[in-house]
């Protein structure tokens, strides 16, 4: 699979950085400056979102730091974001992610002729 030294693009409010260190390694930087969690409030006081905030030790303000619960879950965001991205690169290079779409119906002899796409070649 061939890499450029950096690449970077934005997609829905996130940066992702994907870079090499001289081919040996991927390094992914993901920045999300617009993210909104809370531990407070609003749909916290729902029961499945007091669990998940319980179960991970975030549940309510912190005792001495406020914004320290929502910052921390902000990262947990992220972090799926960033095992996503990993996946979904992974699926590209290897070829699953065509035929899985191919497999489950996204292949143009299952697609209505009306529905297809009119760009040439395509």
């Amino acid at each position: 699979m061939f890499l450029f030294p950096s690449l970077a693009f934005l997609q829905n409010k996130k940066l992702i950085i994907y870079r090499t260190n001289g081919g040996e390694d991927l390094l992914i930087t993901i920045t999300m400056p617009s993210i909104e969690v809370g531990t407070v409030g609003g749909g916290t006081v729902l029961a499945a979102q007091q669990g998940v905030l319980e179960m991970l030790g975030l549940k309510g303000p912190h005792e001495t730091r406020p914004g320290e619960h929502a910052q921390r879950l902000a990262r947990m965001v992220v972090g799926a974001v960033m095992a996503g991205e990993l996946s979904l690169m992974s699926a590209l290079a290897a070829g699953h992610l065509m035929r899985a779409h191919l497999m489950h119906n996204r292949s143009l002899t299952s697609t209505p002729v009306g529905s297809r796409c009119a760009t040439p070649g395509v």
